[in-house]
């Protein structure tokens, strides 16, 4: 059974018609000025119009959606500005906000044309608008302007999703599998930084306005009444805000975040246990994940994920514990503490009690259960609350600490994911854990520090010197640990689990196996036009290479360097590079190709081949291809193809055929005739008939 990038992680394209609304809710979050710091709304738009590229959504009624939904946001952020200067004005001061400052003068400056140039900054939207009404603009121009801004922002985004898209679509496939899973780790954490920089810079105008709510709540003759009537919840309410000591507002917030986190563990852990389509897409991932391994890339993850190795973890509490303890941060220390053993406690509960199995193709050889991961687990708890300690110490800044551990965490998640050592959700569930057991740790550090007030000692010269040789000498065998990293692998799989058929078009009419192959991101290309018998792979390179077909090198930064060079000067490469298609979720594991008359890399015919896991009667493997011929190249370096497959087919069985290599020729249905298009837009048709070739 095929799937599609959609099918393996969760995306828009899966919630169908919900995904305008959804979209449209995304830019009206983000237009609106307390909700626009935590939704990338712009994101989300342009993610839209890729989906629009795809075809899974129409231009216009996307274009509707985003800009009303976002002139929605920019009309509440206006009536908050409204409500603001009525009600709490004289107990606020916006001038302490840069963000707010920043929207201020884009506003003074420009007039009702700041709501268009605002509203493709983010979050500076909603202030723009909320600015507006400050200022006094008038509720119908501000209406005017308001509708006039939202549908440039919406086509504006949405083409660039479209053009964003069509780049995808065709240059993605060309690109090596190394620089596909690196770009899409490097976007990941773009957009965390990103969230973390916008939060930041948000959150204490925020903090303004509430405290200026509040205080005009707090004064309202009805609220007193309120609480003359009822003392002992009004008591209890004020207590929960109050600033001054650490069971006031800073409890509540903790308990908020903690309650929010096991609402969300719980629900994970319930959706894990009931849902077949998590699992299943758990396996998928594993298995994309395998098709992506490299060698480079298996060595960079190999030495991220030592960062949670219990060694490493042990190796930087000891160097932690020396620095806090000569500081007597004892604050610091118990909270570090509860963190680390707290989480390895729940973690091997919860690994006994659901006892998942670990991976079928895990790197290393591991005897845990795989539900939740560790590594993720420890990754937020232990590296976020050494961020913290960071950030106490004034060694970090306030963004530069939760950038940091946001990157730790999530780079030592992901190396997980790529060495196949945990499924999807046993990284999301141990990410969820860690982040439960950082909350309770700061809280008591937090508590520990309020209520058992210590000074700093100075050390004198021989001391520090002692404490900073026997850090060093502990991060020197953290880093011996990381930089050595090796454990028992699993012995590599040469062979995937075979499959004995009695008649070979049975992998297709039995639903064992797809009929057509996909892009990257899963849109179905050319079909299943050539089935091969050989008794291994080297048979089919040998004939093959007997029928004169030369096997194209794999995608590289040479070898496409090389072949770019080559179609530009209209000048040959016989063994350059085939564009990389995907059969049954895996990459073609061979490629072959057979230069023209004119000798030339632009027009070229070729096939890409997969190794199935299906063996015939006799013992031989089955081999899929599919085969099309190359008659031009577009400015992108893009291939187009002829869209007569069915020709290139029969060239290539002629091609075998006289080479005297094929023992048995016949033609089996696959499919039914029909019609698609190549990964550069291309239009083809087919009968819907393969080859069958057994070869000698």
């Amino acid at each position: 059974m095929s799937f599609s990038f959609d099918q393996i992680l969760p995306s828009l394209q899966s919630f169908g018609l919900w995904s305008y609304w959804i979209i449209g809710l995304a830019s009206a979050l983000e237009a609106f000025l307390v909700t626009g710091i935590f939704i990338p709304g712009t994101l989300v738009v342009i993610g839209g119009g890729v989906l629009v590229q795809q075809g899974a959504l129409d231009y216009f009624d996307l274009v509707w959606f985003v800009a009303i939904g976002s002139a929605l946001g920019s009309e509440a952020s206006y009536w908050a500005g409204i409500w603001a200067r009525k009600g709490i004005q004289s107990r606020w001061h916006p001038e302490q906000s840069p963000v707010y400052m920043r929207a201020e003068r884009l506003f003074q400056r420009h007039g009702g044309f700041a709501l268009i140039l605002g509203r493709f900054l983010g979050p500076l939207a909603g202030f723009v608008s909320f600015s507006a009404a400050i200022s006094g603009m008038g509720r119908k121009k501000f209406l005017l302007w308001n509708i006039a801004s939202g549908f440039p922002f919406a086509l504006v985004l949405i083409s660039a999703g479209f053009f964003l898209g069509d780049a995808i679509t065709q240059l993605g496939p060309m690109a090596t599998r190394l620089a596909l899973f690196a770009g899409a780790a490097l976007l990941v954490l773009a957009i965390l930084w990103w969230l973390i920089v916008r939060i930041e810079r948000t959150l204490p105008f925020l903090f303004s306005i509430l405290r200026s709510i509040i205080q005009a709540i707090t004064e309202n003759p009805d609220v007193h009444i309120w609480a003359g009537k009822h003392p002992r919840l009004a008591n209890f309410v004020n207590s929960r805000f109050d600033r001054s000591r650490f069971g006031g507002l800073t409890a509540t917030l903790l308990a908020g975040i903690a309650t929010y986190i096991i609402f969300m563990w719980v629900g994970s852990a319930v959706d894990f246990l009931n849902s077949d389509p998590i699992i299943t897409t758990d396996i998928r991932l594993a298995n994309l994940a395998h098709a992506f391994w490299t060698p480079e890339m298996l060595w960079i993850f190999i030495h991220i994920t030592a960062l949670g190795d219990w060694r490493v973890i042990g190796l930087l509490l000891m160097a932690a514990f020396t620095v806090l303890l000569s500081r007597q941060r004892f604050d610091l220390v118990v909270g570090l503490t509860t963190v680390v053993f707290g989480d390895l406690a729940s973690v091997s509960l919860l690994k006994w009690l659901f006892n998942r199995p670990r991976p079928e193709l895990a790197y290393f050889i591991e005897t845990s259960g795989s539900f939740p991961s560790g590594h993720a687990a420890i990754s937020v708890a232990f590296f976020g609350m050494l961020f913290y300690v960071g950030w106490r110490l004034k060694w970090l800044g306030p963004v530069m600490a939760p950038m940091l551990a946001v990157s730790t965490a999530f780079l030592i998640g992901l190396s997980r994911l790529y060495l196949i050592e945990h499924y999807l959700s046993d990284v999301l569930n141990g990410w969820l854990v860690g982040a439960f057991w950082l909350v309770i740790g700061i809280a008591i550090a937090e508590w520990w520090q309020k209520t058992h007030p210590t000074s700093i000692p100075v050390l004198n010269v021989p001391k520090r010197l002692a404490t900073g040789l026997v850090v060093l000498g502990l991060l020197f065998g953290a880093g011996w640990v990381v930089a050595t990293y090796n454990k028992a692998r699993n012995a590599p799989t040469l062979e995937t689990k075979t499959e004995t058929i009695t008649k070979t078009s049975q992998i297709f009419t039995v639903g064992h196996a797809p009929t057509s192959t996909t892009s990257i991101l899963g849109s179905l290309l050319e079909p299943i036009n050539i089935i091969v018998t050989a008794e291994d792979m080297a048979v089919l390179s040998t004939g093959m290479e007997k029928a004169g077909w030369i096997q194209a090198r794999e995608p590289g930064l040479g070898s496409l360097s090389q072949a770019a060079m080559s179609a530009l000067t209209n000048t040959a490469d016989d063994n350059a590079p085939v564009t990389p298609y995907f059969w049954n979720g895996a990459p073609n594991d061979v490629s072959f190709q057979r230069p023209t008359d004119d000798n030339s890399l632009r027009e070229r015919h070729h096939v890409r081949f997969w190794k199935t896991r299906f063996l015939t009667s006799e013992g031989n493997r089955i081999f899929v291809g599919a085969a099309s011929f190359d008659d031009g190249l577009d400015w992108t370096l893009l291939h187009h193809i002829n869209p007569n497959i069915d020709a290139e087919r029969d060239i290539l069985v002629k091609d075998l055929q006289k080479a005297g290599v094929v023992a048995k020729n016949e033609m089996v249905v696959v499919s039914s005739p029909h019609m698609g298009q190549s990964v550069a837009g291309d239009p083809w048709f087919t009968d819907g008939k393969a080859a069958l070739l057994k070869l000698r």
